[in-house]
């Protein structure tokens, strides 16, 4: 567990937001979707599995009780309707973290099993959960132990719909950053875990092991100000969940 550190991270670098894929780039882009799940279904026989890119406790993901200044509430695992849908080896870990200036994070924690469809797009749970985005980009943290001395994160900026105790109707802000481990990878991207999951598959005979993590804070200032501090959180979660 790492000591509350005594000034300030390295500040995020955050992406400016791509411009949308032309109708041939998204064309492509399904393409190698589609052949990546029907090559992945087709090698289902699969026999090697890889180790996870995450720390295991007794076998299963967890999220720390204390983060450096942030501190854990109680940490819950997937919800009943969760594991009604997903692959029965699927697990999960999330927990809220409060730090002594008294910003709220949640972070969520799934790992897959064998089966590739125990992680999808987070977007499709998002937009199921009632949240809407306004720009989508990819940030970079400074992180000593990644590759490059910078971890980078898939960022979406997103708001709900909310209606007060009064009956007054408002919209929530929330910053919402995700990415993918692996055995040795790392990837901000959902078509490149798939990637790499197929490769891995066909050419390999091996199932590599995803972990997902998504992490978000409630904007009470700006999104930039929101940015650093989900920034400084991941930094300091970061050293526990590596494996030994």
């Amino acid at each position: 567990m790492s000591e509350p550190i005594t000034s300030p991270p390295p500040a995020v670098v955050p992406a400016a937001p791509a411009s949308g894929p032309s109708a041939l780039q998204l064309g492509i882009l399904v393409a190698i979707l589609g052949g990546g799940v029907l090559l992945t279904a087709l090698t289902s026989d699969v026999t090697r599995v890889t180790e996870p890119g995450v720390k295991l406790v007794d076998g299963q993901p967890f999220l720390p009780d204390q983060a450096g200044d942030w501190k854990g509430g109680e940490m819950t695992g997937l919800t009943k309707e969760e594991r009604d849908i997903l692959p029965s080896d699927t697990e999960g870990a999330r927990r809220i973290y409060t730090d002594s200036a008294g910003h709220q994070v949640y972070c969520s924690l799934v790992l897959a099993g064998r089966d590739v469809t125990s992680i999808h797009r987070p977007e499709l749970c998002l937009r199921g959960q009632g949240w809407q985005w306004g720009g989508m980009s990819v940030a970079e943290i400074p992180m000593a132990a990644a590759a490059g001395g910078m971890l980078r994160v898939s960022r979406i900026d997103a708001t709900h719909a909310v209606v007060s105790k009064d009956g007054q109707k408002g919209q929530a802000q929330s910053v919402f950053l995700y990415w993918f481990i692996g055995k040795d990878r790392t990837t901000p991207y959902h078509w490149q875990r798939i990637l790499w999951t197929t490769m891995d598959r066909v050419l390999h005979n091996r199932n590599h092991r995803w972990a997902y993590f998504l992490v978000n804070a409630p904007v009470a200032t700006t999104q930039a100000d929101t940015l650093q501090v989900v920034s400084r959180f991941i930094q300091e979660l970061d050293p526990a969940l590596r494996p030994n």
